[in-house]
């Protein structure tokens, strides 16, 4: 389980109360990842992490997940200092993962794609040919 910082369990929950008076309800994980400019898993994370703790409930419905809070004082349980570098690794792996989006968005833009496609059937095309040409070696000759 990930380890939070004391600071990012503030954090945290001031995002949560700020979406709960925006809103009029409990935030969903994606709502409170787009105002803290995270990602959804990370905070999913750190939720499960404060739920853990006391601090917050992470609600499920038939229709959503929301967050809800339960003791804001809870939060003082925690270490000053960072958590482990889960964050950072999870951070990494959503920009390696929005890269080859992004490559993957380029190549089809680009008609790359049907391109190396067209160059792969010619390939085939032309060794299928090529094995045509070629003659079967006689099983009765000497040679």
């Amino acid at each position: 389980m990930i380890r939070l910082a004391r600071h990012e369990g503030h954090l945290f929950v001031a995002g949560v109360r700020v979406l709960v008076h925006r809103l009029g309800r409990g935030p969903t994980p994606q709502e409170l990842a787009d105002l803290l400019a995270a990602n959804e898993s990370q905070v999913r994370l750190q939720a499960a992490a404060l739920e853990d703790l006391g601090a917050i409930a992470l609600v499920s419905s038939a229709f959503e997940t929301h967050l809800e809070l339960r003791d804001h004082l809870r939060l003082e349980q925690l270490a000053e200092s960072d958590g482990p570098a889960i964050s950072d690794a999870l951070r990494d792996f959503d920009e390696r993962k929005r890269e080859e989006a992004e490559k993957m968005a380029r190549l089809f833009d680009t008609g790359e794609a049907e391109q190396q496609r067209q160059d792969q059937l010619r390939r085939m095309d032309d060794d299928l040919r090529d094995f045509r040409r070629k003659r079967p070696r006689n099983p009765f000759s000497e040679e």
